[in-house]
C-alpha cells in the first residue's frame, strides 16, 4: 500500500513538473509574439488571457519593446496611428528613408486632445471636455477616467506619471481654474489597489499648470506653472511631483513668463526646458534641483522651421537615444521629412517617410486630397499590454 501511495506521489509530481514547463513555455512563446497576436490570444484562451494580463509579463513585454517616434493624424473622426524605429541611423544620407513599423486606423471618439500629453510608459494621458482620458496605442483603447471633483466646473488639466520601482502609473489632475478659491492637486493610481479613487494632496502652494510640456523620468512628473494670482502671474515655477510618494513641491526658475513654446526635455541626463521662438531656441538645464541653479545655452536652429518645399512647420516633438532633438511637420505630404538636431554639434540631418500620405495611401482609405494635419507625435514610446 505505502509503495503504491509513492509511485502515485511520484507520478503526480511528474504531472506537476509538466504542466509547470508547459506553462513556462506558453510564456514564452507568448512573450516573442507581435503585440496585435498577444491581445488576439486573449480571447482565445482562458490561460492566455491570465497570463498575458500578469504584472510580471507585461513588465517582460514593455522590456523587449524599442523605442519608436508615435505619430497620428485625424480625419473625420477616424484616427491613423504609425510608428517609426528611433534606433540610430548609421547611415547619415538624407536619401536614406524610414521604415513604417507598424500602422493602423480606428475609430476616434470626438473632442479628443491629443498635443499636450507624451507617452508614459506605453500609455497617453488624454483629454476630452476636460475629462481625462488613458488611451494605450498597443491596445487600442480608451479608458475614461472618474471626475477628479464635481466641482471642478471648467475642467481640469491630467498628467500621467509612472513610478519604476513599484511599475505603478498615476494620474495628476489640477482645476484649471484659479480665480475662485483655491483648487488642490488630486491623484489617482492606474490598476491595482486604491484604483479609481481620487487623493487630495496637502500641502501645496496654489498654482496654476501649463497644460503643456509635461515630463516623467525616473518616477518623478515634472510641469511648468504658474501662481494663480495675477499680479505674479509671470513668475513661473517647476513643480515636481514624486509619483512614489506623491509629495508636490516647487523649483524656482530663472526665466518670467514670455513669448515662445515651452518643452521640458531629458538630455545628457539633465532636465531642460526648450523655450522657443521662430528658429532661435533657448536652452535652460537644471544644474541642482535643490538650489534651483540653472545653466542657458542659446541656439540658432540651422534649418528653417517652415518648409518651403512642403509648405508646413517642423515642431519639436522630444529627444531620441541618441541625443538628437526630432523636429516633425505640421501636416504630411508624400514623401515628407523627420528633422534630426544634434544640439552639441549644432548640425542636423533629415529622414524621408514615404508611402504614409501617397496616392494608394489615400484611395485606399478614401482620403483623396484631404489635407493630413498631425494630431501629435510621440517620442520614445514603447508597446504595453497594461489594461485598466
Amino acid at each position: 500500500m505505502g509503495e503504491q501511495q509513492d509511485g502515485e506521489m511520484k507520478r503526480g509530481s511528474k504531472r506537476s513538473k509538466g504542466a509547470s514547463l508547459h506553462v513556462d513555455l506558453i510564456w514564452e512563446v507568448l512573450l516573442r509574439l507581435p503585440s496585435k497576436s498577444i491581445v488576439q490570444s486573449r480571447c482565445m484562451s482562458k490561460l492566455f488571457s491570465s497570463l498575458t494580463t500578469q504584472p510580471d509579463f507585461i513588465r517582460s513585454f514593455a522590456a523587449r519593446s524599442s523605442p519608436c517616434l508615435l505619430i497620428l493624424f485625424e480625419v473625420e473622426s477616424k484616427l491613423f496611428v504609425f510608428s517609426l524605429s528611433q534606433q540610430q541611423q548609421q547611415n547619415k544620407n538624407p536619401a536614406v528613408a524610414h521604415v513604417v513599423d507598424r500602422s493602423y486606423s480606428m475609430l476616434c471618439p470626438d473632442r479628443y486632445f491629443f498635443f499636450n500629453s507624451e507617452s508614459v510608459h506605453g500609455l497617453i494621458c488624454v483629454e476630452k471636455l476636460g475629462h481625462p482620458q488613458i488611451w494605450n496605442p498597443t491596445t487600442r483603447r480608451f479608458s475614461t477616467l472618474p471626475i477628479p471633483a464635481r466641482s471642478w466646473k471648467d475642467g481640469s488639466v491630467s498628467f500621467l506619471g509612472y513610478d519604476p520601482v513599484d511599475s505603478t502609473y498615476k494620474v495628476l489632475s489640477l482645476s484649471c481654474d484659479g480665480r475662485r478659491r483655491p483648487r488642490k492637486p488630486r491623484a489617482l493610481t492606474l490598476g491595482g489597489d486604491g484604483a479609481g479613487r481620487w487623493r487630495v494632496i496637502e500641502g501645496v502652494p496654489e498654482h496654476a499648470p501649463f497644460p503643456f510640456g509635461a515630463l516623467c523620468v525616473n518616477g518623478v512628473l515634472y510641469y511648468l506653472a504658474a501662481p494663480t494670482s495675477p499680479e505674479h502671474y509671470t513668475n513661473q515655477s517647476l513643480a515636481c511631483f514624486h509619483v512614489r510618494s506623491e509629495k508636490l513641491s516647487m523649483i524656482k526658475v530663472p526665466w518670467n513668463l514670455t513669448s515662445g513654446f515651452r518643452s521640458l526635455v531629458h538630455c545628457g541626463n539633465k532636465l531642460t526646458c526648450l523655450v522657443s521662438l521662430g528658429d532661435d531656441l533657448n536652452m535652460w538645464t537644471l544644474e541642482h534641483a535643490e538650489k534651483h541653479e540653472w545653466s542657458h545655452r542659446h541656439v540658432c536652429l540651422p534649418f528653417p522651421r517652415h518648409d518651403p518645399v512642403s509648405k508646413t512647420r517642423f515642431t519639436f516633438r522630444g529627444v531620441n537615444g541618441a541625443g538628437e532633438f526630432m523636429y516633425v511637420p505640421l501636416a504630411l505630404a508624400n514623401p515628407f521629412h523627420i528633422i534630426y538636431f544634434d544640439p552639441k554639434g549644432n548640425s542636423f540631418r533629415r529622414c524621408v517617410v514615404d508611402g504614409v500620405a501617397d496616392e494608394q495611401f489615400r484611395r485606399l482609405n478614401g482620403l483623396r486630397d484631404k489635407p493630413l494635419p498631425i494630431a501629435s507625435a510621440y517620442s520614445n514610446h514603447v508597446e504595453t499590454l497594461m489594461t485598466l
